[in-house]
């Protein structure tokens, strides 16, 4: 998991954060800045431990190129957002967080990755769209048949996703992490220990900043000696 501590809050040049006029602590406001820092920092970690993981394509092109070669192969071949940014092949303004082939099926899998379990529905349907125009841009370059896929890795339940997206994307566009890793033959079990092995160190390490400030400090004394009054 991203950790706290390496994370980059608001610089001292900028104007207050919402945290500031929230707390009314500068301190306290860029602490939290620096939360949402690796909060966003986790989502890309999150996408690296995958593409650790999976059957990487070396060279996208190539493999494509190379397909009519590879349709004994029963195994999911993974290309990354920069590798499809790259490509000669594809043409494309949009680029998904992975791409991912199955030669022995001729299928494209599109993929985008998210972290969280909370979605935005109008940004879920410019999601839809982006995939959707994504699949349009490639059809006539590879000879897959292709399928969209929003994966929510800490999302457990489908249908608990499907309602909160508000049916922007159907059901069987929908993947937890747990489908995913499935799909890519990799351990989840293993990415969920890996993300929650610094939790203990980001709580000690934002205690313990808290506890710097002088403000908050006084005020937790006088609380502490009401709970033991």
């Amino acid at each position: 998991m991203a950790l706290i501590e390496k994370a980059k809050g608001r610089r001292e040049n900028q104007s207050p954060s919402g945290y500031v006029r929230i707390f009314g602590i500068k301190e306290l406001g860029n602490l939290m800045s620096r939360v949402q820092g690796a909060v966003i920092s986790a989502g890309s970690e999150l996408e690296k431990l995958i593409w650790e993981r999976v059957n990487r394509i070396e060279d996208l092109d190539r493999f494509i190129a190379d397909i009519t070669n590879r349709q004994g192969e029963d195994k999911i071949c993974v290309a990354s957002k920069w590798q499809v940014k790259k490509s000669k092949t594809i043409h494309s303004q949009y680029e998904p967080d992975f791409l991912a082939f199955n030669p022995f099926k001729l299928e494209c899998y599109i993929i985008e990755v998210k972290d969280g379990d909370q979605f935005d529905t109008k940004k879920a349907s410019g999601e839809h769209t982006t995939l959707k125009n994504f699949t349009n841009d490639i059809a006539e370059h590879l000879p897959f048949s292709t399928r969209i896929y929003l994966r929510a890795f800490n999302v457990k339940n489908k249908e608990e996703l499907y309602q909160g997206l508000k049916g922007k994307f159907s059901i069987d566009e929908l993947l937890t992490g747990q489908e995913l890793c499935e799909l890519f033959e990799i351990d989840y079990d293993e990415i969920v220990k890996i993300r929650t092995s610094d939790q203990q160190s980001n709580l000690e390490y934002f205690i313990m900043e808290i506890l710097k400030i002088k403000n908050i400090r006084n005020l937790v004394r006088n609380f502490l000696k009401k709970f033991n009054d």
